[in-house]
């Protein structure tokens, strides 16, 4: 069953004042141009979408916020690099590619080559329509130097390998699988933006042999934690020409930050208010990550330009997106991600390019696992079968998808917190007149709330609510457990 015909929500708020269904308001597709078009995509690691960091991008904004579409309502639906990862390259929930962890045995690449997923994913099918394929930064979780072999479908595969990966002054690299390539010293974003026009400059040389479409991936570390030899988890490292900037800023005091009344299930309820001192520390965190997010935003600007001084735009789709949120303060979580908080769950995706509208704010939802179907479909590739979702432009959107975790989280930064019970399935509803979340923990514990008239998830209606609902809620929740391509 595909994400596109779940569109449920009508169907289980039947009998309810919620009232009767109604679909979103989708997109009209963009046409498909003669000339296959290129795409680029910037990933960036764990930027979030309501914290407000696009808003210390402005060349994010210049170049695509106001070139291109904005959708408000996307999602990853695991909140984890690896698993994030998988579902936007092969278009499927975590727990049918079953990479649902960082590392062995249920994550890492280890785990994706395991399962042989490069057999068939999205590179593997633009490469058989001629494109070629080109990627430079993080991929996943577990490249390292016993294991850099490239995954079938990249032409150019240049991936950070461990433990440079996360060292944003000693960044190491590998490429095709070759010898690793340190660069001590060196900031990594400022590597990475390098190799990317190094990159265009031999794509445009290639395309005077004639009409060679390509995808080039460029995926930076920041604004993930660094982190050092012993494992622990600090805050990102700025370019020194960026580290004195945003001296008084902090993470947004929004109703859920810090919270004095928690109605949280399972760990997260049990979690004492942050201390003066945390926040302070918390604070120190947002500054880091919006200061290690400039060498980005610079790299945005450098690589569109070079598309244009090359007359390539007219003819690129640019997408930039990142692989999960990330939570700092809100209902009293430290620093890390992997929950189904909002913060943790709901991230940026903008994309522009031939037919995209400018300016535009788009709130119907969709998932990493739409993002193959919407660049086959704007390249005028037919889809394969097994996908979990459809395209950004299809009129048969999604309306609901669900949010999967297996394993016990672990805190970033100085927190001490770590094994707890994170394993959960959680639905989000959403259509113009619905935005519902709903929970089941492997506490056996419950969340609901209705996001529009507490967009906070301050008060857990779980308790209070109806039960007739709460039975159609579990049903989908047993529906989509299972849910794949068709």
């Amino acid at each position: 069953m595909k994400l596109a015909f779940i569109s449920l929500v009508g169907l289980l708020l039947s009998g309810q004042s919620f009232g009767a269904p109604n679909k979103c308001v989708s997109p009209q597709p963009p046409p498909v141009t003669h000339k296959k078009p290129n795409f680029v995509v910037i990933l960036t690691d764990d930027q979030d979408q309501l914290m407000n960091s696009l808003d210390y991008q402005p060349y994010v904004k210049r170049h695509f916020i106001d070139e291109g579409t904005s959708f408000t309502k996307y999602y990853t639906t695991s909140a984890m690099c690896c698993p994030s990862r998988v579902s936007l390259w092969l278009g499927q929930f975590a727990h049918n590619h079953n990479v649902t962890d960082e590392s062995r045995p249920h994550g890492s690449y280890y785990k994706f080559q395991a399962g042989h997923l490069d057999d068939s994913w999205l590179p593997v099918w633009l490469q058989e329509e001629g494109y070629s394929n080109h990627y430079i930064g993080k991929f996943i979780n577990g490249v390292n130097k016993d294991n850099t072999v490239a995954p079938k479908g990249w032409d150019h595969f240049e991936p950070l390998v461990s433990p440079g990966i996360y060292n944003f002054t000693n960044p190491i690299f590998s490429l095709n699988g070759g010898p690793l390539e340190a660069f001590p010293g060196v900031y990594q974003t400022d590597l990475i933006l390098n190799k990317s026009l190094a990159r265009i400059d031999a794509l445009v040389e290639k395309k005077k042999e004639g009409d060679n479409p390509f995808l080039l991936v460029i995926s930076p570390t920041a604004p993930h934690d660094e982190i050092q030899e012993d494992g622990t988890f600090t805050p990102p490292v700025p370019a020194d020409r960026h580290k004195h900037l945003f001296p008084d800023a902090k993470v947004p005091r929004t109703p859920n930050f810090n919270p004095a009344v928690q109605d949280k299930v399972g760990w997260i309820g049990d979690l004492p208010l942050l201390s003066p001192l945390q926040v302070e520390e918390i604070d120190h965190h947002y500054r880091q990550r919006l200061r290690s997010l400039q060498a980005t935003d610079e790299l945005v600007d450098s690589v569109v330009k070079k598309l244009a001084a090359n007359d390539l735009l007219d003819n690129t789709y640019l997408v930039y997106t990142t692989d999960n949120g990330y939570h700092l303060g809100q209902h009293r979580l430290f620093a890390g991600k992997q929950t189904p908080i909002e913060n943790d769950i709901n991230i940026p995706f903008i994309i522009r390019g031939p037919g995209i509208a400018k300016k535009q704010i788009k709130t119907n939802p969709a998932t990493h696992s739409h993002f193959p179907a919407t660049v086959l479909d704007l390249a005028g590739i037919k889809r394969p079968t097994n996908l979990d979702a459809t395209s950004l432009f299809d009129p048969e959107h999604t309306e609901s998808f669900n949010v999967e975790f297996w394993s016990n989280q672990f805190t970033e930064g100085s927190s001490k917190l770590k094994n707890k019970k994170n394993s959960y399935k959680a639905l989000r509803l959403i259509s113009q007149k619905h935005d519902l979340y709903y929970s089941v923990w492997c506490t056996h514990e419950h969340e609901f709330y209705d996001m529009k008239v507490d967009p906070y998830q301050l008060t857990n209606k779980y308790p209070a609510a109806d039960r007739k609902l709460l039975d159609r809620l579990d049903a989908l929740v047993a529906v989509l457990h299972d849910c794949k391509g068709e």
